[in-house]
């Protein structure tokens, strides 16, 4: 065989060789196209509007409580010596409720006591004695010393606080001996258990401003039913500089029943609601359905698929819910957030 024949045949072999190997790699695919998905679509929740009733009201569990109170609360600061009653306590009048440091007050009412009684006695002597000029003298030194005498009474009996009537102790400080109190702060109260109030607390609610005196309230008390009025609210209670009692007294509505409920006592619970104000047959909407921005009150309203904004006028709010004066007619389907 010639050389160029052996080269030619040697070519052919290899491309040959070259056809049967491709054939035996797979075949490349085409990449596949992503699935098409349907974006969700976002809930819209919404509320049909309705007529309904909206109530402005104070109620919860109020506690019966004297309607006659004394408060002791010296006019002067000082220190206490000893707190002689409890909270609670049967008091008859002329009782120590406080003791007070008198700062030696006692023992300068003992002086001028023996002073007293030495001018007492020299007077005496001077009108037995007989002796005008002398007698005269000595009703000058018993009345200074009389007076003087009773200055320094009045100074000790200010360091004892002492019941003025019987009664029960409603309220005793708990300050221990030894500490300062400010001038004007209640130390004790005593009660008068003649007579009996509704004590009605409600800090947290924004109705409690609305509450004015002589305004009704419907009280119940072991299954029966009272009506009362207001007698005392926030607003028309009066000054005082405890801030105990400041504190009772701006969260607190007082009530009286024309009849006290049949076992009633000081402590007992009955349920109270006073009414301030109330709308029937408007629409009412929860509040989180209103939207306020840059001054405008408003509502999202869905029609079919699309939204609208509607301005509205509110009335009557509760801490839930708004009345609504204008914008809105029964039947719209307002958007929740």
């Amino acid at each position: 065989m010639s050389k160029a024949r052996a080269l030619a045949l040697g070519a052919l072999l290899i491309a040959s060789a070259a056809s049967a190997g491709c054939s035996l790699l797979p075949n490349e695919q085409a990449p596949l196209k992503p699935p098409l998905v349907k974006p969700a679509q976002a809930e819209i929740r919404t509320i049909d509007a309705k007529s309904g009733s909206i109530v402005k009201q104070v109620s919860g569990s109020a506690a019966f409580v004297p309607t006659k109170i004394a408060y002791y609360q010296p006019q002067d600061a000082g220190v206490i010596r000893s707190v002689d009653v409890r909270a609670g306590s049967a008091v008859k009048k002329g009782d120590v409720l406080v003791t007070l440091e008198n700062n030696g007050s006692d023992i300068e009412l003992l002086e001028r006591q023996i002073e007293y009684e030495r001018k007492k006695q020299a007077l005496n002597d001077a009108n037995r004695d007989g002796d005008a000029e002398s007698a005269h003298i000595a009703k000058l030194d018993f009345e200074l010393a009389e007076l003087l005498y009773d200055k320094a009474k009045k100074k000790a009996d200010g360091s004892v606080i002492r019941a003025k009537t019987d009664g029960v102790v409603s309220y005793s400080t708990d300050l221990q001996p030894g500490d300062h109190f400010d001038a004007g702060r209640v130390l004790a109260a005593v009660a008068q258990p003649d007579g009996m109030r509704l004590a009605l607390e409600s800090a947290a609610n924004p109705a409690l401003a609305d509450i004015k005196i002589g305004m009704e309230a419907d009280v119940t008390y072991k299954d029966k039913t009272y009506k009362g009025k207001v007698t005392q609210t926030p607003a028309s209670a009066p000054e005082t500089a405890d801030e105990r009692l400041r504190d009772e007294y701006g969260k607190t509505v007082y009530i009286e029943l024309g009849k006290l409920p049949e076992g009633a006592a000081f402590g007992a619970h009955a349920e109270a609601t006073i009414v301030a104000a109330r709308r029937d047959n408007v629409i009412v909407l929860p509040k989180s359905a209103i939207r306020a921005y840059f001054g405008r009150t408003f509502v999202q309203v869905l029609e079919g698929e699309r939204r609208k904004e509607i301005d509205i006028e509110t009335g009557l709010a509760t801490a839930t819910e708004y009345e609504i004066v204008k914008g809105v007619q029964e039947g719209m389907k307002i958007i929740l957030p």
